[in-house]
């Protein structure tokens, strides 16, 4: 066989050291050991134990990911043609149901839009889908019930005060009857909490040719997760010159911190100076009761205005008669505002 010129010729005797009796193997010793551990070598038991390689720990860390899941949505109003659905962008939904144009009828009596981050149950026959979503344990027609009973019994004090202080001054018999009042009033506020009956709205009046514009910066601030958990706006009922009642509704009134943060957002919005004036909160409670602006027995309908929260001035430790009401979270009752 020809060898290419400057190859070096390795000799027979220089392969030497790949021949068994070479020490590459080892010693006797070392290829008996060896040979001990080959035949006692268990393969599937090696790989139960064996600590895995940097290499395996990120092919199943690569496997295990997953993407980030799409948060649940929620819509008590799903399949109601009054409400946004789910499969709709609010762009749509404000296209459908504009509230300038939008006829009042009994398909829709108002216009919803639900926080979907909230879960929140679809409203049942108790009447609730006329004002915020319910939680699971609301109990409404108890409340009702309830409630009825405390503003009955406010009615029985009236007459025995007024036939007890007969002859005294008006002043006297006014100022018995807001004690009694306001005993009444945290017994309706203590129950409605006690029966998951809290939700509450901030109250916005504003003319017909707003309404679209304003409804479009609430709608959008709700699904957003920047407000409360619904907002609703009344359609046109054919009087253009009556200013639109629109409601964006907190989970809990007596839950002060959450009250606040909304109508805080309503300012930062620019919906409440614009407006002129102060706006009010009311609890579904007393709509439920029929506590409107002027009612029989004279209780105050909104527990706050947003001048409680937004204004300089802070609530004083002293409360005043028949003022508006807010929770104690320290003594756990109610006390009235009363303002430094």
């Amino acid at each position: 066989m020809a060898i290419r010129k400057g190859a070096k010729v390795v000799r027979q005797e220089e392969m030497a050291y790949l021949s068994d009796d070479s020490s590459f193997y080892g010693d006797e010793t070392v290829q008996k050991d060896m040979e001990e551990r080959a035949s006692s070598f268990k393969p599937t038991e090696w790989w139960e134990h064996a600590a895995p390689s940097l290499t395996k720990i990120a092919s199943t860390n690569l496997a295990s990911a997953t993407v980030a899941k799409a948060p649940k949505l929620y819509n008590p109003y799903e399949g109601n043609p009054c409400g946004r659905q789910l499969n709709e962008s609010v762009d749509e939904f404000l296209r459908r149901l504009p509230p300038a144009s939008t006829p009042t009828s009994s398909r829709v009596p108002w216009i919803f839009v639900a926080n979907p981050y909230r879960k929140a149950p679809k409203p049942n026959n108790e009447g609730e889908l006329a004002e915020g979503p319910p939680d699971d344990d609301s109990q409404w027609a108890k409340f009702v019930v309830e409630g009825g009973n405390l503003l009955e019994e406010l009615v029985v004090l009236k007459n025995k005060i007024e036939k007890e202080k007969a002859g005294s001054t008006k002043a006297t018999i006014t100022k018995a009857l807001n004690v009694q009042r306001n005993i009444i009033v945290e017994k309706l506020l203590d129950t409605a909490v006690e029966m998951h009956c809290t939700s509450g709205k901030w109250m916005i009046f504003c003319p017909p040719e707003e309404v679209n514009d304003v409804w479009a910066v609430v709608a959008r601030a709700t699904v957003d997760n920047d407000l409360g958990i619904a907002a609703k706006v009344a359609p046109d009922n054919g009087e253009d010159q009556r200013p639109r009642l629109m409601c964006i509704y907190t989970k809990d009134f007596s839950d002060r911190a959450d009250v606040t943060r909304v109508v805080q957002k309503l300012k930062e919005l620019g919906l409440i100076e614009t407006r002129g004036s102060k706006i009010y909160y009311k609890c579904d409670a007393y709509t439920f009761l029929g506590l409107g602006s002027k009612n029989e027995y004279q209780i105050q309908a909104s527990l706050y205005n947003s001048g409680d929260f937004l204004g300089s001035k802070r609530p004083a430790s002293k409360g005043k008669e028949n003022g508006y009401f807010y929770k104690k979270k320290d003594h756990g009752d109610w006390k009235s505002m009363e303002y430094e």
